[in-house]
């Protein structure tokens, strides 16, 4: 009996502290005994509305490849500088001067110049990120040539102008409330100066873009 009694001892001595180790596996209850539901994560908000402004401007780098009057190709360096106004959403009455400038030595120092205004058009409106437009501009072009004295040969210098106009396009890139970056715009601006057929301009640019104004 003594070994017996030693023995169920030994034994509830041993089951008390397991008992207590071992984890609850029924689910928390609210008070009023049903089980408690996981809170679900609460809905992104929306992003704020796109602010657009009535008024742009726009100035950078260009790349003008002229076409002379021998057919010979030539790239002159310059720039260009817009302004632009929302009619709608989706058009903008826009002005644009342009002018390249290409130093040639002896074969003379050739610039060329451009006004421009018409429409400038927005596909998709303007996009957070990306925002690609088009446009066709209608105006007048400039042509200087000149030439320097040389080997006998006085300083001459040609000028001329002529109606000239530009379609193209390209793609902003949103970097803040006001500014955007002009990745890229490819326009086709042929020309006609010197009485000769048309003259093929191709003019690639790159700048940066502010917006203002209260709509």
């Amino acid at each position: 009996m003594k070994r017996l009694s030693a023995l169920g001892g030994f034994l509830l001595l041993f089951m008390i502290p397991a008992a207590a180790q071992t984890p609850a596996t029924d689910a928390p209850q609210t008070e009023s005994g049903s089980q408690s539901q996981p809170q679900e994560p609460a809905p992104t908000p929306p992003p704020p509305p796109l602010v657009v402004f009535p008024y742009e401007i726009s100035g950078g780098y260009s790349l003008r490849v002229f076409t002379q009057p021998n057919a010979v190709r030539i790239g002159l360096n310059g720039g260009y500088g817009s302004f632009e106004y929302k009619i709608r959403s989706r058009i903008s009455a826009a002005a644009e001067i342009s002018g390249g400038v290409r130093n040639s030595g002896v074969n003379g120092d050739l610039s060329i110049y451009s006004v421009l205004v018409g429409a400038q058009l927005y596909p998709f409106r303007h996009r957070r990120k990306l925002t690609p437009f088009a446009h066709v501009l209608l105006g007048e072009g400039f042509y200087l040539d000149s030439y320097p004295a040389y080997a006998g040969f006085p300083h001459q210098v040609t000028t001329d102008a002529a109606f000239t106009w530009e379609a193209g396009g390209g793609i902003d890139l949103t970097h803040s409330t006001h500014w955007s970056i002009r990745l890229i715009q490819l326009d086709y601006a042929p020309t006609k100066f010197l009485g000769n057929q048309s003259q093929t301009n191709y003019r690639g640019s790159i700048g940066i873009v502010y917006r203002f104004g209260e709509k």
